[in-house]
């Protein structure tokens, strides 16, 4: 039971992936972080220094992208991102699986890339996005089964950049990795933006939820909660007594 934002916010990786964000808007980004107790940031790799530096002193660990947003490159490109990521300060990486070996149903070769690159780092956490959102269900269950046998820490939903997938959708696909890849944990991400959706992807089985717009989660469930006070018509909802 989730009776706090402070305890809500441990589930999730605050994102910023925005290509144009300046280092004024990162610092800013920072800060927010900081307010909230998010588990972690997630950064592109241009940002992984600052974000070390920024948030040294806190708990919140900085996260980092390999092969990200595309899911396009080749395995060597993604071992040495990652490698440099980690060398700069990222704490996890969170990696792009092969979107087109998963459509061409090419699943050795997206097991065999996955392997490679969580040897490459070895005890640094590997979470592989397998883009959910333009996967049939069997996709979803061969590339979870192929991050389970290729030593993955988690399974992530989305990128986010492919589109969000609906309510059901999200939760049939994350019963689906669940069955197929038992030992590996959760993270849901895409859209997900609202305290009602994280309950029930929390409910749902799902270790962490990546978000670039968590605050609003952690603000409906402090006002439901009565742990601050909210301006009236700030959220929307009842409150629950």
């Amino acid at each position: 039971m989730i009776n706090t934002g402070e305890e809500l916010a441990q589930y999730i990786e605050f994102t910023n992936l925005d290509n144009t964000a300046t280092e004024d808007m990162m610092l800013d980004f920072f800060e927010k972080a900081k307010e909230y107790k998010f588990h972690s940031v997630v950064v592109h790799p241009y940002y992984v220094k600052l974000a070390k530096e920024t948030l040294e002193g806190t708990d919140i660990k900085v996260i980092s992208v390999a092969d990200f947003p595309l899911g396009a490159g080749n395995t060597e490109g993604k071992i040495a991102e990652a490698k440099k990521a980690i060398a700069d300060g990222a704490d996890e990486i969170d990696m792009m699986a092969k979107i087109s070996a998963i459509k061409n149903h090419e699943y050795h070769d997206v097991r065999d890339d996955i392997k490679a690159v969580k040897e490459a780092i070895g005890d640094t956490v590997l979470k592989v996005i397998i883009e959910c959102p333009v996967l049939t269900m069997d996709e979803i269950a061969a590339a979870a089964a192929m991050c389970e046998e290729a030593g993955a820490d988690y399974v992530k939903t989305a990128s986010g950049f492919n589109g969000n997938q609906d309510f059901y959708s999200l939760m049939e696909s994350l019963r689906v990795i669940k069955k197929n890849a038992p030992h590996c944990k959760m993270k849901a991400a895409g859209g997900i933006n609202n305290y009602k959706l994280t309950t029930n992807i929390i409910a749902a089985g799902v270790d962490k939820i990546g978000s670039s717009n968590p605050l609003p989660i952690i603000d409906e469930l402090n006002h439901v909660a009565g742990n601050q006070k909210v301006a009236p018509g700030t959220v929307k909802g009842p409150r629950l007594i």
